[in-house]
């Protein structure tokens, strides 16, 4: 079996048993463990079980302190908007050295836990309880799956790959911190609404820092665009008969059909982070979706909103590129690692 078979057969695994878990719970906000537990699935070289664990308790006590910016947030709002767009910056520069999935999911915890926070610090605190979970979950199962599908050793010339480091990493950063402040803004005047759309946001930063301005456009609007019909495909078919097995077979299913495309199995004109970031929407639009279906609300009008949105979010982050790009090019950007390998 050709190792990124077998990545992909971690990652489907992975994300059924992950839905399994934070679904069969009935843990608040459950699809957040699945993307939690996702990132980290993806990772090429998956963390041993107890550092897995040890980052996932030092994630949820990190986030829970994000509720600390809460009254920052409600009595200092000018120094709250200035501390929080300094460590934006200096998560985004961690990012771009190498350490992409910690500051990502650091970022996540310094945007929507205090945002959360503002609505009910209990759900902040589920929030930061959820993410920790995923993260651990993903660890246990990768280790688990790698026991049970260890790659094949690579050639030493295969293995060594040599990571370009982008020519403007500061201007990146900046960058990436213009897409996510203005969002992370907005969320402040409507929490409940906007939480998801920080989210995505987040992970449309990511992807702009390994992306050219050419890619841009495509690659931005087409992944949430996939992620929405992506969320429809999970949504059809749990409607079949409604349960949580089948909720589980069909996360595995999609994401395995997502995973051979992102590891290249499939042939496609797309990067890794288009086919992640795609999975993420879907993840985003489909999980609130179920939770509307069992309070009563219209789903197909709630998501139709929601997929609006996060393609406004899309279009705005690739204008703010492309208007940076002419005002100050930044050059070569950070090199992407297909996940798997």
């Amino acid at each position: 079996m050709h190792n990124g078979d077998r990545a992909v057969l971690r990652i489907s695994i992975g994300t059924a048993i992950a839905a399994l878990v934070c679904y069969g719970l009935a843990l608040p906000m459950p699809h957040l463990g699945c993307i939690m537990a996702w990132i980290v699935l993806c990772q090429g070289k998956p963390l041993p079980i107890k550092k897995g664990i040890v980052v996932g308790v030092v994630l949820i006590v990190t986030m829970i302190g994000g509720v600390l910016m809460v009254p920052l947030l409600t009595h200092y709002p000018m120094p709250a908007l200035l501390f929080t767009g300094l460590l934006l910056y200096l998560l985004m520069l961690m990012g771009l050295g190498g350490k992409g999935t910690q500051a990502m999911l650091l970022t996540t915890a310094l945007t929507v836990i205090p945002i959360a926070g503002l609505i009910e610090q209990s759900l902040a605190i589920g929030i930061a309880q959820m993410m920790g979970l995923g993260i651990i979950i993903g660890t246990v199962v990768n280790r688990f799956a790698l026991a049970l599908f260890p790659p094949h050793p690579t050639p030493a010339a295969a293995a060594k790959k040599v990571a370009l480091a982008p020519e403007s990493p500061h201007q990146l950063a900046l960058r990436a911190v213009l897409i996510v402040l203005p969002v992370w803004l907005l969320a402040l005047s409507n929490p409940s609404f906007y939480i998801p759309a920080v989210m995505k946001t987040v992970m449309l930063a990511q992807q702009t820092n390994t992306l050219s301005a050419k890619q841009m456009g495509r690659e931005l609007v087409f992944s949430t665009l996939m992620g929405a019909a992506l969320a429809a495909v999970l949504w059809f078919g749990l409607s079949i008969w409604p349960s949580l097995l089948m909720l589980v077979l069909w996360l595995a299913l999609v994401s395995m059909w997502v995973a051979r495309r992102m590891v290249r199995l499939a042939a496609n004109r797309f990067t890794p982070s288009f086919w992640s970031n795609a999975w993420v929407t879907c993840l985003i639009l489909f999980g609130p979706a179920i939770q509307d279906s069992g309070s009563g609300k219209d789903v197909w009008i709630a998501s139709a909103m929601r997929c609006s949105l996060y393609v406004a979010v899309a279009l705005y982050g690739w204008a703010c590129v492309v208007i940076l790009e002419r005002w100050h090019p930044s050059g070569r950007p950070a090199v992407e690692a297909a996940p798997g390998d």
